[in-house]
């Protein structure tokens, strides 16, 4: 653009104003993505990355782009499923990814039973298609929510409640609650109820995503829904991880499933006075040796401490200080 005639002092003055208001914008934005990105990040994608044939390379998104996990979208409402789903879901596993389904909430119903019968198949259907997820690297299962339907705070409450029951119940995970901060403010009323579920919080061109609903943190932050990424045709969104690649991996076992640390002190934990008879029953000796006593008794002690990291693997972590229809094209997240 070329100016005609001489720059006034309050010409001057206003244009500063303007440049200097356009380089926080990119800073805050820049900010947003560099924290972001060096942190434990990776992708979330649905069949929409894969309009024009565009490229969703998962083995370059691992090893070029940096990518620890990915969220696929699974399903929305009753009756669509994403028709990438098993594909990307399976090659995301095959290049080394933490994977994690979600599911596009479609809340629907008038009367309580209605709101509840809703949830609960779609929880159905949701499961359906993904499986129990009880393999390998297999991050919980999600409840994307942005859409109310036609319910009310209240009634909303009662249809998320109920999925994440019937989810929780089918697969032995604690979901995931994914939204953004003007949703649950406005359609949630801002629940502080759902605290014991994992957050992943969309926030955009901010520093730090503000918390809402009581949530003392958040579990996953999309930062963007225009990332770049190598191994990626389009744009996407990008999420980071509120923790260490090891603490994610942690989040992949069920509640039953034990770690490698609570699994070595599965003896420990077992009552002294069980182990005496054990040993008793084992032996020629009526009686186990006073050396044997004491391994047993000081074993037994440091049990009592020993707090195993991952016995809730699918439960939120308080982090110190870390940062539709089949076969149309989806119009959810």
């Amino acid at each position: 653009m070329r100016l005609v005639g001489p720059l006034t002092a309050g010409t001057r003055l206003a244009l500063f104003r303007a440049g200097a208001a356009a380089v926080l914008v990119v800073a805050v934005m820049a900010t947003s993505a560099g924290v972001a990105a060096a942190g434990v990040h990776g992708p979330d994608v649905s069949s929409n990355n894969h309009d024009n044939r565009a490229t969703v390379n998962w083995g370059v998104i691992h090893r070029v782009g940096g990518a620890s996990f990915a969220f696929i979208k699974a399903t929305e409402g009753l009756d669509y499923v994403n028709p990438r789903f098993a594909s990307d879901f399976a090659a995301a596993r095959r290049h080394g990814l933490i994977r994690g389904p979600y599911h596009y909430a479609r809340p629907n119903g008038v009367t309580n039973a209605q709101i509840s019968a809703d949830a609960t198949a779609e929880a159905n259907f949701f499961i359906r298609v993904t499986g129990s997820l009880g393999g390998p690297d297999n991050l919980p299962p999600v409840l994307d929510l942005e859409d109310a339907g036609n319910l009310n705070p209240t009634q909303l409450s009662r249809w998320v409640k109920t999925w994440l029951d019937r989810t929780e119940k089918l697969t032995g995970r604690t979901p995931i609650i994914y939204t953004y901060g003007d949703f649950w403010r406005l359609q949630m009323r801002n629940s502080a109820y759902f605290t014991g579920y994992p957050l992943w919080l969309a926030s955009y061109g901010v520093r730090r995503p503000v918390l809402v609903g009581g949530w003392k943190h958040y579990t996953f932050w999309q930062y963007t829904a225009a990332g770049m990424l190598a191994g990626s045709g389009l744009r996407l969104d990008l999420s980071v991880y509120n923790g260490s690649r090891l603490q994610l991996r942690a989040m992949t076992r069920k509640r039953s499933e034990p770690s490698e640390t609570s699994r070595s002190s599965v003896r420990s934990r077992t009552p002294l006075r069980s182990r005496m008879k054990a040993a008793s029953a084992g032996s020629t000796s009526p009686v186990p040796s006073i050396t044997a006593l004491a391994s047993m008794a000081s074993s037994t002690l440091r049990g009592i401490t020993r707090i195993p990291v991952a016995d809730s693997a699918s439960r939120p972590r308080l982090w110190p200080n870390v940062f539709g229809r089949v076969g149309i094209r989806e119009i959810g997240h």
